[in-house]
């Protein structure tokens, strides 16, 4: 199946978090620092961008018209790109247009337009409204996700070189946590820090995969 694209009003806003929220996360609400708040929101853009390539989809609200072409027979059910569904504006079939609930049902949770009574037939342009207002209508989830990655990268910033163990002076010592040679002298499983595979698991509901 072909899938293009034309975004008509494209989102303003693609983060998942704001500075706000990320300095409470962080317990940095009380800093004067007006350069963290540029800092976070860099981190917190990378991170939701991030996230965005690992689900193969775009979370934020857009209305955008989609043509769906090299349908497969016998096909009745239509997966749009960006959900939940907002709203429809209109579905067309060889230049018949269709009415909801009498030639076609949405799911708009999951993007889905499931034909009645007959099948798909290409092409089929869709003009729709779907995905998050964000960062307001972020799920916890996502939210999570994001605080977790841009922790991480903040805490990596701050010390300098992500790559550093140890600073000492004198009969001073700090070293930092290496949770990936943690794991490899315990014999746990690879897939990089506990963060990062937190990250994994609350993205598993959010995939999009190719149709």
């Amino acid at each position: 199946m072909d899938i293009t694209q034309n975004v008509i009003k494209p989102a303003q806003d693609l983060g998942f978090l704001t500075s706000y929220e990320a300095r409470l996360a962080l317990n940095l609400s009380s800093s004067t620092d007006e350069t963290i708040d540029d800092l976070l929101e860099m981190l917190i853009k990378w991170s939701s961008d991030e996230i965005a390539v690992q689900c193969n989809r775009v979370f934020a609200k857009e209305t955008l018209i989609e043509t769906f072409r090299e349908i497969n027979s016998g096909c009745k059910r239509l997966f749009l790109t960006h959900y939940p569904i907002v709203g429809i504006d209109s579905v067309v079939v060889g230049g018949t247009t269709l009415v909801s609930g009498v030639d076609y049902v949405m799911d708009s949770d999951a993007g889905k337009l499931t034909r009645l009574s007959t099948t798909w037939s290409s092409p089929v342009v869709v003009s729709y409204t779907g995905g998050y207002d964000l960062p307001a209508e972020a799920p916890p989830a996502l939210q999570q996700a994001t605080l977790l990655m841009a922790r991480e990268a903040y805490y990596a910033t701050i010390r300098g070189d992500a790559t550093v163990r140890m600073i000492g002076h004198k009969e001073a010592r700090v070293i930092y946590f290496d949770p990936n040679t943690a794991l490899k002298g315990s014999g746990g499983s690879s897939g990089g820090s506990p963060a990062r595979r937190a990250v994994a698991d609350l993205l598993t509901a959010y995939m999009r995969f190719e149709i």
